[in-house]
C-alpha cells in the first residue's frame, strides 16, 4: 500500500517547492487560485513520486516486501519455493538460501543453512580426517609429533570408514516455526483440558521456518551422492511476563529461559 506523507514528495512539498521558483513580482506569496490548481497538479505528481519509490523497492530482494517476494520467488524457482505465510523477512532469507548460495559443496550447504536458521551449523563427517582428528601426526623433518586432540578438548571424533558419503548435522531452528500461540511438551502454560494446547496432525498449516524448509535446502545444497543425518536443536528463548518484560531467577541477574 502506498501512503502519501508529508516529507519530501508529498503533494505540500511539491506546491512549496514550485512556488520557491516562481518569480515574486509575477504573484503574491499567497495567491488562493494559483494554489489551488498547483496543490491539484502536485497531488498527482506526488501519487507519481511515491509510485516510483515503491517501484524502486520491489526491483531489489533486499528491499522488496509483501507480494513482490512471492513474484520474486516464483520468477526464479517457479512453485518450488512457496511462503507458507512466513513472514517478509523470514521469507527473503529462504529465498537467498535458495538462489543465491554456492551449491553441492560442504560450504555452500553450510553458508544456505546459516543464512536460513541465522545459526552455523555442526557438521561432522566420520571418514574425514579434518573431522575426527588424529592422536598423532606423521614424523616430519624438525616437526614435533603432535596430535589434533584429546579427551574433553580440541577437535575431533571416532571415525567410521564403512560409513563414507555420510555426513551428521546439528541445526539450530533459529526463530520459531510451527503452530502460533500453541504450547508444546515440556513447557508451562498448558496441560490436558486447560491451557494454549491442541492436537495438530498432517493437514495443521505451519508458520515460520519449518523443518520441511530446512530439509529442502539441505537436498538443494548438499555434495551429489551423500546421505545427510539431520537433527535439530532446540532453541532457547527468554521467558517474558504478559506484558513483555523478561522473567528473572530470584537473584534477578539470570534470565528465565524456555528450552
Amino acid at each position: 500500500m502506498i501512503t502519501i506523507g508529508t516529507g519530501i514528495g508529498s503533494a505540500r512539498d511539491i506546491v512549496d517547492r514550485v512556488r520557491r521558483l516562481i518569480p515574486h513580482k509575477w504573484f503574491i506569496w499567497g495567491a488562493p487560485f494559483r494554489d489551488a490548481i498547483l496543490g491539484g497538479l502536485a497531488d498527482l505528481s506526488s501519487w507519481c513520486y511515491y509510485i516510483v519509490a515503491y517501484a524502486r523497492s520491489q526491483s531489489r530482494l533486499a528491499t522488496a516486501y509483501g507480494i513482490w517476494l512471492d513474484i520474486f520467488a516464483y520468477d526464479f524457482v517457479g512453485t518450488f519455493l512457496l511462503r507458507n505465510k512466513i513472514a517478509d523477512d523470514g521469507f527473503r532469507a529462504v529465498i537467498k538460501a535458495t538462489i543465491l548460495q554456492e551449491r553441492v559443496t560442504r560450504k555452500g550447504m553450510i553458508n544456505a543453512i546459516t543464512m536460513l536458521t541465522s545459526n552455523v551449523p555442526t557438521i561432522f563427517e566420520p571418514w574425514n580426517t579434518f573431522d575426527t582428528g588424529a592422536y598423532s601426526s606423521p614424523n616430519g623433518v624438525g616437526v614435533p609429533r603432535y596430535g589434533s586432540f584429546g579427551y574433553n578438548v580440541g577437535q575431533g571424533g571416532y571415525g567410521n570408514m564403512i560409513l563414507n558419503d555420510q555426513v551428521f548435522i546439528k541445526i539450530e531452528r533459529g526463530g520459531g516455526s510451527g503452530i502460533p500461540n500453541v504450547d508444546g511438551y515440556g513447557n508451562p502454560i498448558a496441560g490436558y483440558g486447560s491451557g494454549a494446547i491442541e492436537y495438530l496432525g498432517p493437514s495443521s498449516e505451519l508458520y515460520g521456518i519449518t523443518d520441511t524448509i530446512i530439509y529442502q535446502i539441505v537436498n538443494m545444497t548438499k555434495p551429489t551422492g551423500t546421505t545427510m543425518w539431520v537433527a535439530f536443536i532446540g532453541s532457547t528463548f527468554g521467558l517474558t511476563s504478559e506484558s513483555g518484560i523478561l522473567l528473572k531467577d530470584e537473584t534477578a541477574t539470570n534470565i528465565l529461559v524456555s528450552q
